[in-house]
This record gives C-alpha cells, structure tokens and sequence, in this order.
C-alpha cells in the first residue's frame, strides 16, 4: 500500500478513536466504531506497511 494512503488512514483511525474517547467509556470495546478501527488496522497490517500501522490504542488513554 502507498505510504500516503496508509497515512490517510492512520489519521481516519486517530480521528475514529478521539470520537470513541467522547462517546464510549474507558476500555470500551462494544462498539461499531471499535469495529471499524481493528478492519483499517487489518487493511495497513496486510499491506506490510508496518511502521504505518502501530498498535490499537484504547479509548481509556484519551482520557475518558
């Protein structure tokens, strides 16, 4: 995958996860936003572009 575009989406999952941290509790993971964000992980994790892609953060450390 091109660089650019795993960094678009590492930027769409921080997004996702900031709106997690203001809608779900801390250690939430029942949720569609949740969801999405471990699918964008698998597509960056299969393209082998693996400093594109560091580890799911969860919504606890935004601090909610």
């Amino acid at each position: 995958m091109d660089n650019s575009i795993a960094g678009k989406i590492d930027a769409l999952i921080s997004r996702l996860e900031q709106k997690r941290a203001n809608y779900y509790p801390a250690d939430w993971d029942a949720d569609p936003l949740y969801e999405v964000v471990c699918e964008l992980r698998k597509i960056v994790a299969e393209s082998g572009d693996k400093k594109a892609s560091p580890s799911l953060r969860q919504v606890g450390i935004s601090g909610k």
